[in-house]
């Protein structure tokens, strides 16, 4: 069909061979192409839901642990450290 947007071309080595055997299972009937494309789709958002839970797994650690610093410092600290600071 043609495109004017990038094509790619994929080697069926054994790890594709046996991914496009897996997403079979899941999608009978399709062609590789599509098989490839349905895989690239869904581990996109298997990545996207991961980053998503690892960035608000980090979120809550911080918040945990800055639990353990609240009152160490006073208002003004910061600015009184910068004044510090070399020019």
């Amino acid at each position: 069909m043609p495109t004017v947007l990038p094509r790619t071309q994929i080697t069926h080595t054994n790890d594709v061979q046996h991914a496009l055997d897996v997403a079979q299972k899941r999608w009978p009937g399709q062609r590789p192409g599509v098989l490839l494309l349905r895989l690239i789709e869904e581990g996109a958002r298997s990545i996207e839901a991961s980053n998503a839970d690892a960035v608000a797994q980090r979120r809550a650690d911080i918040e945990r642990v800055a639990v353990g610093f609240k009152g160490v410092y006073r208002p003004g600290d910061l600015e009184a450290l910068r004044q510090e600071w070399p020019a």
